[in-house]
């Protein structure tokens, strides 16, 4: 994979809180192929399952969360969206340990949260 290009997992998980084992996986996956060290990789992981399964216990049995997981050159990207609106829908960012940056944009029927981890030696101006 040369620097440039771009690669996304995209995954729909269900309201059944053993769907996190892929949600794990490929954080794993993604950060390892980009030289994530495990400790920050395990705080990641730790961090992404606590605000996934925060959004599948507020959701209907039939409604899921969408995460997207984004690799760059100097960064991890995780998008979670989650069916309705509301400011502040994820609690639990706000104690997040290992996340560089949260943006949350809420919208009239999703919420969205992207999570940013920048790689070792990447510093957030070069994102």
């Amino acid at each position: 994979m040369t620097p440039t290009e771009h690669c996304q997992t995209e995954l729909h998980v269900p309201n059944d809180a053993r769907a996190l084992g892929a949600v794990r996986g490929a954080i794993e996956h993604t950060s390892r192929h980009l030289g994530l060290a495990p400790e920050q990789e395990a705080a990641l992981i730790t961090s992404v399952e606590e605000l996934v399964g925060e959004a599948l216990g507020t959701l209907a049995a039939e409604e899921s969360v969408t995460v997207r997981i984004s690799e760059h050159p100097n960064r991890i990207e995780i998008d979670l969206e989650r069916p309705g609106a509301g400011h502040g829908e994820w609690e639990a960012a706000r104690h997040l340990v290992g996340i560089d940056r949260v943006e949350e944009k809420t919208g009239p029927v999703a919420t969205r949260m992207k999570l940013v981890k920048f790689l070792p030696g990447a510093h957030p101006s070069h994102s």
